[in-house]
């Protein structure tokens, strides 16, 4: 196969046992692949690398992504690895559209044949998280169907919710949140619960999925963070 690939290489983990075998396996596929200890910059997403493999350790995502790797996945191909079990929600990465993800210490042969299947455009999760993503969505669906109704639910929301859902959408955490518009977690977490009521999210996962489809709705409101009640 004659493919280019992005390895992003945390720089704590250049003699990792994990990272080691993905370079083997990316070498005996006969792939071009490039090094970096970075998240890729503007001009490597340019170059429309055929996989980009990120490198996940220590990174908290069981709760929220952030919003450049959400960026990255949303037209390209995006496999994670070095992933820690507690760290990951497989079902959030699949409403990202990233492509697969690899655990720590997985495989040689599960490595090899996981970066095959991604590149022949088929994902690499387990099974039950696949359906369980899928069954989150059609559960779904019966509010997100009738556009009337998720308008009625953005006319409901208030500036500031509307503002707090965009920053979480992008991957802020409550901390960031508070920070950024002067207020304390706590009322964060108000406005956050609100939110959930008024759009009919269960959890910051759902609400993730129904920013990602309004969302644009939102951004072109022109909200003014500043000057909100």
């Amino acid at each position: 196969m004659d493919s280019n690939v992005y390895l992003q290489l945390a720089s704590q983990m250049q003699h990792h046992n994990t990272a080691n075998i993905i370079l083997k396996v990316l070498e005996t596929l006969c792939f071009k692949v490039k090094v970096e200890s970075v998240f890729p910059t503007k001009t490597d997403i340019e170059k429309h690398f055929d996989l980009y493999l990120i490198c996940a350790k220590g990174a908290p995502w069981n709760d929220m992504l952030p919003s450049t790797l959400m960026e990255l996945a949303m037209d390209r191909n995006v496999l994670i690895y070095n992933a820690e079990k507690d760290n990951i929600c497989e079902q959030l990465l699949l409403l990202a559209n990233v492509k697969g993800v690899f655990y720590q210490d997985e495989a040689p042969d599960l490595l090899f044949k996981g970066i095959q299947k991604v590149l022949s455009n088929e994902l690499w999760f387990k099974r039950g998280e696949i359906c369980s993503a899928f069954s989150n969505l059609l559960a779904s669906q019966p509010k997100q169907k009738v556009i009337s109704k998720e308008n009625d639910a953005l006319e409901k929301l208030t500036n500031r919710e509307r503002t707090i859902i965009r920053l979480i959408s992008q991957g802020a955490q409550n901390k960031d949140v508070a920070e950024q518009l002067h207020i304390s977690d706590h009322t964060v977490k108000t406005h956050l619960y609100s939110a959930f009521r008024k759009t009919k999210a269960r959890n910051r996962i759902e609400l993730v999925n129904w920013a990602q489809q309004f969302l644009p709705t939102i951004m072109k409101s022109g909200i003014d963070i500043s000057h909100q009640n």
